[in-house]
């Protein structure tokens, strides 16, 4: 390299080698070949006063300055080694730079003075390069280029170290030799068809391998001419990418598939106004997965600017090959091809159509040259694979690396591989792929690498930054690994926990972000916590993060608890953390920077500007903000959506933040500050009086806001029902009954034995029941037209209010219309934003939304847990107006119940309310079905509220509320769900009625509803199967332990005519997932065993290990 900048210098002396622009301006800054080869001559003589040949030399030059080129060629013409690396930022503990250095003993680093300046004011900074001489490059006196003499340089001679990002524990250090530098270029030149007419564009990081081997050495290897911008720059406001493309009539530019992506979404039709992309023959694409969507999204969007589809070229490559291995042709359109998803995840290429429900459509990674030679092998066994057959993808090329800087051992494992025939040496990409037709395919990963937005980072730091950051994690806990089946490639976290007394898992996850955040700069996008123990795991304990991708991508995961991203708006934990609780976090993981005490706070106008620019980027995540939340740690945004933030404040304020602030900034104090001494107070408040109330909060409406197809929620309702018919497996929901359903139902014309109805006492369909029906709609009609505090009320309402109330022992009730809506509308009526609601961490959706509607907190408790909730009301009772406490008379879901007198004496002692949904224990528990007061022999005065449905033991549909008189005169004349609604029907009514009497007159059926729960269960648990904790209940579940196994247990259930429905995924968890059997009186021994027979039969041929699973806690 440096033999060919002398010679475009002596042959070129004043073309522009590169220009440096901000993207927006007329003003640039230009370097000649002359003037770079004046100023490397110089810097070479300034290295080697001190420091010998072969010294390793760090590039620690920030983002935006020509100087890095002319720091990078004196490295080079005095013999020494480069070693780019991310310059060191302000208030950021810089193990990764010190790692760099410590690793390949580098005694010097150039910069900036300006850069020299600050890393001396910053203690941090200063720390971590104080083994180092620093020298700013820029100072150096140009006329000292006269006193040098050409070192000797030969292709075999170190030119570069190209450190793999992502790593601080164990850099490693690819061994660039200046003859690999040459071929690569050559490479390009062939697969681009570059030379020196064309021009080239680059915003890519110099530190980063596509940025100085394609961004900078290549155009330099053809003696062309390279415009330069700060990724800054671009990732602000992309459209400066493109406004700089069509200004300058740049020929040759790309990035990592995000760029293209980042384009596509944020461009407005207003910034196509006068480009011209016309003169843009190669966008090359690489360094992260390419996505075929992008492709296509991208040539459509800027077609009308007058880009072409074939000026794309994916290319595939690594820092160990010094850049490029395959890509193009260039002038060819890229090759996108469909294939059946499931079968390249299990290493099978089978092409399919594009709108195959399996399709998962790759992009061709290019072909090789001449001198390249791409092998697919079995990365077992080692030998070589045919076309489309997927495996490792093995390299030999003039390009490759040496290897890794004073690593002996991996250098020979990964630099060094042989065939199963001792053909070799190859390079191990450690990537899968496969060969078709030419095109080069990457269908995954062997290595775990996590890639994002073209920066690696290595799982293993990942997880010891999760496993420190919360105590509940131990050690070797925690997996991390990249998902690339979205639009984009997420970042995943897998945790194991312990079950405790603490079942609010949202402090665990937001630690966990915060964390991962602070420390690697890339936020989460789902954390999943799992059962202790659940991990895929080697023999020797070590966790398989393919293993768990295949289970989060399957679903079959033990999920206790999860958070993702693409699900934020349903998410209804609290935010992230604000920025007064940070300073609790551990040492490690505190935010990087300390803030100064300030003599006084930004201006209001100016803090009130900051807000609204991010909330208008962060939306739901910026709940709570004060000036020392930090956008990064606390809000967990990454680095595209801090610059949106950015441009959101410019065009505010019709100014450009400086570049060097942009990656200093995270609070919103340092931001006020910041902006307030760039642009000062006037300005500011000018652009806060400009902003409507509401405009920090506009958006631009796509299709998916007022479109019903295209409603995110939608769209995953879809893709879950199409994973469902992918099982082969009818769909197991809305099947149709064709007449009453008991012990029996008629489905397709079959009887078959029911499971699935909570019919308990055979109330619907009872004769006295059903005669009392045909009376009451006889003399009432089948609806009472209007609210009963209008006129709706009938006295059998009155009736049946009295029934209810004397049925339980309490003083009064209300019927409602509807089970759920009575929860909804009186839990939302009675408690409010000054009040707290403790209910069961297994309570039924119509509690929680209530008590979502309430606005009051909302806090979970461990399931059953009377000690957890008197410690939780140790805590918080006085810091709230009232507490109401739910719990279930009968879980619907495990089948299990409270210990009810215990949680009348904890409520008691606090003085809080006990709420206590009997929709399933009132007619099935007790001696006679008067509910788990019954059962447990306490005063039903002694729980507060109790709430109940008509459709279950009482053969009818409704809800009740059953108390005190005070509590049920306050709901009938103000509770909305109740005043506004219309009443009861009189068939429900009457129905309800003739039930609770048929139920006094024959107490019987609930003796034998008994006998026959516990006769299954019995019989169940004798069979091996997993009841999990259901007793003395007619609710009994079969754990299979995955969704995919209980719905095809369901399936042979029905064939052989028990009907029984699936519980999945996410309505349990995964590792909860089961069938549910409602037991009623009317079922026969018979029926009994039979279904316990078939049950046990199926699930042994279906998962044989699920007779093995431990019951849950």
């Amino acid at each position: 390299m440096v033999h060919l900048l002398r010679y475009w210098a002596n042959t070129f002396p004043n073309k522009v080698a590169f220009y440096l622009t901000d993207g927006e301006s007329d003003d640039e800054t230009k370097l000649t070949y002359a003037e770079l080869d004046h100023a490397a001559r110089a810097i070479a003589v300034r290295i080697l006063q001190k420091h010998p040949v072969g010294s390793r030399v760090l590039m620690l030059y920030p983002p935006g300055t020509l100087e890095f080129i002319a720091g990078f060629f004196g490295c080079l013409y005095a013999g020494c080694i480069a070693v780019p690396a991310y310059p060191p930022r302000r208030n950021r503990k810089g193990a990764r730079i010190q790692g760099i250095a410590e690793d390949c003993q580098a005694a010097l680093a150039l910069t900036t003075q300006d850069a020299v300046n600050q890393i001396l004011r910053d203690e941090n900074m200063r720390n971590e390069t104080e083994t180092m001489e620093l020298i700013g490059t820029d100072s150096i006196d140009r006329s000292i280029a006269i006193q040098f003499n050409e070192i000797p340089i030969l292709d075999s001679n170190l030119a570069v170290l190209q450190y793999t990002s992502g790593s601080t524990g164990q850099p490693k250090g690819v061994m660039l030799t200046h003859g690999n530098l040459i071929r690569n270029c050559e490479i390009i030149s062939t697969l681009f068809g570059e030379h020196h007419t064309s021009i080239g564009l680059s915003w890519l990081p110099t530190y980063h391998d596509m940025g100085l081997i394609g961004g900078i050495l290549a155009p330099l290897f053809f003696g062309a001419t390279l415009v330069l911008m700060s990724p800054m720059t671009f990732l602000q406001r992309p459209v400066r990418w493109l406004r700089a493309i069509s200004r300058y009539k740049a020929t040759t530019s790309g990035g990592p598939n995000f760029a293209y992506q980042l384009c596509v979404d944020k461009v407005t039709d207003e910034e196509l106004q006068g480009l011209d992309l016309s003169s843009w023959r190669v966008a090359f694409n690489g360094a992260e997965p390419v996505r075929a969507s992008t492709i296509e999204q991208f040539s459509q969007r800027f077609a009308s600017v007058g880009f072409r589809n074939e000026s794309h070229l994916p290319c595939y490559g690594m820092a160990e090959t010094t850049l490029i291995v395959t890509g193009g042709p260039h002038h060819h359109a890229p090759v996108l091809k469909s294939f059946n998803g499931r079968q390249l995840d299990a290493r099978s290429v089978v092409p399919v159509a594009a709108d195959d429900p399996t399709a998962r459509k790759l992009v061709g990674c290019g072909v090789t040259t001449a001198n390249t030679k791409v092998l697919i092998v079995d990365p077992e066994s080692r030998k070589p694979l045919a076309d489309n057959q997927i495996g490792e993808i093995w390299v030999d090329s003039p390009s490759v690396g040496l290897g890794y800087w004073e690593k002996p051992d991996v250098t020979q494992e990964v630099f060094h591989a042989s065939t199963h025939d001792g053909d070799g040496p190859y390079l191990r990409t450690g990537d899968l792929g496969f060969l078709s037709e030419g095109q080069l395919y990457v269908a995954g990963r062997v290595k775990d690498l996590i890639i994002v937005r073209g920066v690696n980072r290595y799982p293993q730091d990942i997880e010891q930054t999760i496993e420190e950051c919360h105590e509940s994690i131990q050690s070797s806990a925690a997996a991390a690994f990249a998902d690339d089946s979205g639009p984009r490639e997420r970042l995943i976290i897998t945790v194991e926990v312990q079950r405790s007394l603490e079942d609010d898992w949202n402090p665990v996850v937001q630690s966990i972000r915060r964390a991962v955040t602070a420390n690697h700069e890339i936020p989460p996008d789902a954390v999943v916590l799992v059962r202790h123990g659940s991990l895929p795991k080697t023999s020797s304990g070590k966790i398989q993060r393919h293993a768990c991708l295949k289970g989060f991508r399957e679903g079959s995961l033990r999920v206790v608890h999860q958070w993702l991203s693409w699900e934020e708006g349903l998410f209804d934990g609290p935010p992230m953390i604000a920025a007064a609780t940070v300073n609790e976090l551990k040492d490690g993981f505190a935010p990087s920077g300390i803030h100064p005490k300030k003599t006084r706070d930004p201006d209001p106008d100016v803090v009130e500007l900051v807000k609204r620019a991010v909330r208008s980027v962060a939306q739901e995540r910026a709940k709570l903000l004060d000036l020392d939340t930090n956008v990064i740690v606390d809000l967990g945004l990454d680095s595209l959506e801090r610059l949106q933030i950015a441009h959101f404040l410019e065009n505010s304020v019709e100014g450009r933040i400086p570049e060097d602030l942009l990656q200093e900034i995270e609070t919103i104090r340092e931001i006020a500050e910041a902006i307030e001494g760039t642009f000062g107070k006037e300005k500011i408040r000018e652009g806060v009086r400009m902003l409507e109330p509401d405009a920090a909060q506009e958006r631009t409406i796509s299709p998916e806001d007022y479109r019903f197809d295209m409603l995110p929620e939608y769209k995953r309702l879809k893709q879950t029902m199409q994973q469902m018919e992918m099982t082969g497996l009818p769909n197991p929901y809305f099947s149709i009954h064709q007449g009453l359903t008991r012990d029996t139902t008629l489905v397709d014309g079959q009887k078959r034995i029911s499971f699935a109805s909570y019919n308990y006492l055979g109330m619907s369909g009872d004769p006295e029941v059903t005669q009392a029906v045909v009376e009451a709609t006889q003399k009432y009609g089948t609806s009472v037209s209007a609210s009963r505090l209008v006129s709706g009320e009938k006295d059998i309402h009155r009736e049946l209010e009295k029934q209810i109330a004397n049925w339980i022992g309490v003083q009064d009730s209300i019927v409602m219309v509807g089970g759920h809506a009575t929860n909804e509308s009186v839990i939302g009526h009675l408690v409010g934003q000054q009040d707290l609601i403790l209910h069961d961490s297994l309570s039924h959706n119509s509690i929680v939304q209530g008590a979502i509607l309430s606005g009051s907190r909302r806090r979970p408790f461990p399931h059953n847990n009377f000690e957890a909730l008197d410690a939780i009301l140790l805590e918080q009772r006085k810091r709230h107006r009232r507490v109401l406490v739910i719990v279930e008379g009968v879980y619907s879901m495990d089948g299990d119940f409270p210990i009810l007198p215990k949680f009348i004496e904890v409520c008691k002692k606090h003085q809080c309310w006990l709420m206590v949904d009997e929709a399933h224990s009132i007619g099935t528990m007790g001696k006679t079905g008067r509910g788990i007061s019954e059962h447990f022999g306490v005063d039903p005065n002694d729980v507060d509220i109790w709430m109940g449905t008509l459709s279950k033991s009482f053969g009818s549909c409704g809800g009740y509320i059953a108390g005190r008189f005070e509590l049920i005169e306050y709901l009938k004349y103000t509770t909305p769900g109740f005043v506004f609604s219309v009443g009861l029907s009189p068939p429900n009514t009457a129905a309800a009625i003739a039930s609770i009497n048929v139920l006094r007159k024959d107490p019987a059926r609930v003796t034998r509803l008994k006998e026959a729960a516990r006769l299954f269960l019995t019989e169940a648990k004798k069979r091996g199967l997993n009841t999990g904790n259901s007793s003395e209940t007619p609710v009994i579940p079969v754990i299979t332990g995955n969704s995919l196994h209980a719905l095809q247990l369901s399936r042979r259930m029905i064939d052989s005519g028990v009907n029984v429905q699936p519980i999945l995924y996410p309505a349990v968890e995964e590792s909860a997932a089961r069938l549910r059997f409602f037991i009623n009186s009317t079922h026969s021994n018979q029926q009994i065993l039979y279904a316990v027979d078939k049950c046990a039969e199926f699930l042994k041929q279906i998962a044989p290990e699920s007779f093995r699973l431990s019951e849950p806690n």
